[in-house]
């Protein structure tokens, strides 16, 4: 296939060769006149032609150039390879991969969701990552920490299910689908990602899972490093084993050797970051690894550090194999992960909150002081509480992390370009460029939906304003109303009352060991926009808190339509405000300002994954919400937003504000530079 430039230079090249046959024919037109009505009559049709073809080039093509010969990276898996929101320390090893690539010829897009095993995630994610799918690009596939299970112990789920439903027993939640056994089930999902991958022309790499910093005797125990031999269930003979185990030699139950089992018989590219991060962690020892490179009372999730240290190790690795090498860049100087950061659609006047990640190895000289200064629309932090447009960072022994927090608030709506400067000794050595589209918000009118929770008999009701309608409803969860009395710190005079969401049933025990949210719980509100007008979201806020539970933990997404997708995490809470009946807590009041566009006729989801984080099965414990509000404007499509094109192979072309954009047929849109901005 042609490139841009060769297209270009073929067009040219054929427009010279009507140019010179007109000249060539024009002796001959003098003394035809028959030819020559007819070469005129082809000369001109073909000329509109001509014209037409540059037209198309230069409002097409030209702002699609950039996105031509750009191979992506998708990234499968679990809450380790995550996005994260500023609410959390926690990040994902995906989320700092995309900066090791040159970003001209590479796109990583991370699509992996917390919670998930090589099961759930295909059944509530696969599909929209094989639609973000093209020939020619990479998926990187790393799961086993959920398919371990967090009842079953490496007995697949389903299996086990089946199991309590012929003993009469009673079986786990409805909602629980998560465990599968490394020799069956593991082996068979990760091989339908890879043959289903390949189906699409894309290139599978597995990936063995990060360990989880398990400390034993200095090292990193067996079951830290996904081998459940040491304890693990079984069914043999119609019965349930509990507890059993096998000799160090035998991997019967270790999803890493299974992986690469299953990568030597599909002849795919096989990265073991299992080994890689235990090597990491031991190097660090249990104290420094725990305190630097991992959440504060979590062995699982990696902070920024550890995310970035891991993105390395897995870019280099890649590298190591040949692929994608000539892309891969692994810094050895001060660098920025992200090195740019491209915030896409914002709205005027609403602060977007972004970071990078500051590191340097081996510096020279081992001790000093960087500067960071700011400009434009942009503040900047080191401590995420004071902004300003300079801070400094210090350094020592030769090594440097540290995470800058960027804040741009654009007053003005148009295209920015902004950047963060890292200087030593005066002397620049990063630089941080910062983009967005800024739409504005003046005109259109209110439109909002407002769930104030009062009782079990109206809690699904909403008070609407505007051309919208709004719905909430619970998946594997419950409702119950508080007594009366029930009151919170914030609003002790009223006597606040609470509903309260639970799982399944009333009295249902939440389940034991649970780490992250399951994808089949969650409580859902939803706004539909009008088949006439666009929803620009201002601000979701709701009170949210627990009851009688310290532990009780939330994820709140967004999405959008029925398969929930262009999801986002927005929020993240590991011990929810709680109180007790005798010790009333103040509520969490939360706001969020995510820049949403609900499009004519499209529906926004707002979903709450909560979870109980316990090493036993608890009931009466309570997540408790009142007040949630999703806020927005509506604007008319037709002035708002131009339809000046449709051709199926580039997508359309819009002009909205007096901007113009290109929107894929995927729904992705990008500016007249070629930068995706949503």
């Amino acid at each position: 296939m042609f490139n841009f430039c060769a297209k270009v230079h073929f067009f040219f090249e054929l427009h010279k060769f009507y140019t010179k046959l007109g000249n060539f024919c024009t002796p001959i037109c003098a003394k035809n006149s028959n030819f020559a009505a007819n070469l005129r009559k082809c000369l001109t049709q073909n000329n509109r032609f001509m014209k037409k073809i540059f037209t198309f080039l230069f409002a097409g093509l030209l702002s699609m150039s950039s996105m031509q010969g750009v191979v992506k990276v998708h990234t499968i898996g679990d809450s380790t390879m995550d996005d994260y929101p500023e609410t959390t320390d926690k990040r994902g090893w995906g989320m700092y991969l995309g900066s090791f690539f040159d970003s001209n010829n590479v796109k990583v897009n991370n699509c992996a969701h917390s919670g998930r095993d090589t099961r759930t995630f295909y059944e509530d994610d696969w599909t929209s990552v094989e639609n973000q799918m093209s020939s020619g690009d990479y998926v990187i596939i790393q799961f086993a920490h959920n398919d371990e299970g967090t009842v079953t112990n490496g007995l697949d789920m389903l299996e086990y299910r089946q199991y309590c439903k012929d003993k009469g027993i009673e079986e786990p939640a409805a909602s629980e689908k998560r465990g599968t056994n490394p020799q069956t089930t593991y082996r068979a999902m990760l091989k339908t990602y890879i043959d289903e991958a390949r189906a699409k022309g894309v290139n599978p790499i597995l990936v063995a899972p990060i360990c989880r910093a398990y400390f034993s005797n200095g090292n990193i125990s067996r079951a830290g490093q996904h081998d459940l031999g040491d304890k693990f269930w079984k069914i043999e003979g119609g019965e349930l084993l509990k507890d059993q185990s096998v000799p160090a030699t035998d991997h019967s139950m270790d999803y890493v050797e299974a992986m690469r089992i299953v990568a030597a018989a599909e002849n795919v590219p096989f990265i073991n970051l299992t080994e890689g991060t235990r090597q990491l962690y031991t190097s660090y020892g249990q104290e420094q690894c725990l305190s630097l490179l991992f959440c504060s009372g979590d062995k699982t999730h990696t902070n920024a550090m550890g995310a970035n240290l891991i993105a390395r190790m897995a870019a280099d690795s890649l590298k190591h194999r040949g692929i994608l090498a000539e892309y891969i860049d692994i810094p050895t100087a001060t660098s920025a992960n992200p090195s740019s950061i491209a915030i896409g659609e914002t709205y005027s006047g609403v602060a977007q909150n972004r970071e990078f990640l500051l590191t340097g190895f081996g510096l020279s000289p081992e001790t000093g002081t960087l500067s960071i200064e700011a400009d434009g629309d942009l503040l900047i932090s080191t401590d995420k509480e004071h902004y300003a447009k300079s801070a400094s960072v210090n350094y020592a022994g030769g090594s440097l992390f540290q995470k800058v927090y960027v804040r741009a608030t654009y007053m003005s709506e148009g295209e920015k370009s902004n950047k963060v400067t890292v200087k030593s000794g005066g002397v620049m050595i990063v630089e941080v460029p910062v983009t967005a589209t800024v739409l504005s918000l003046v005109g259109g009118s209110t439109v909002s939906a407002t769930w104030p929770i009062s009782s079990t008999s109206s809690a699904k009701t909403a008070t609407v304003e505007g051309p919208i309608s709004a719905e909430m409803t619970l998946s594997n969860m419950c409702a119950n109303d508080t007594k009366a009395d029930f009151v919170y710190a914030s609003d002790p005079d009223t006597k606040i009352t609470m509903v309260r969401f639970h799982n399944g049933t009333s009295k249902t025990a939440w389940p034991a060991n649970e780490i992250d949210e399951n994808a089949e719980r969650y409580i859902d509100f939803s706004i539909t926009a009008p088949a006439t007008q666009e929803i620009r979201i201002t601000k979701i806020s709701m009170d949210i808190a627990a009851h009688s539970t310290s532990t009780m933990c939330c994820h709140i997404r967004t999405g959008f339509g029925d398969g929930f997708t262009g999801g986002s995490l927005i929020y993240e809470s590991t011990s929810l405000p709680y109180n007790t009946s005798s010790d009333p807590a103040t509520i969490g009041q939360l706001e969020f300002t995510p820049t949403l566009t609900v499009k004519a006729g499209e529906t926004l989801h707002v979903r709450l994954y909560p979870w109980h984080n316990l090493n036993e099965a608890k009931s009466g414990k309570y997540v408790c919400l009142k007040n949630v509000k999703i806020e927005g404007k509506a604007f008319d499509p037709a002035t708002g937003m131009e339809e000046v094109s449709d051709r199926p192979f580039q997508g359309k072309k819009i002009m909205r504000n007096g901007m113009l954009f290109i929107v894929r047929p995927d729904g992705t849109m990008y500016n007249i530079l070629g930068s995706q901005i949503r």
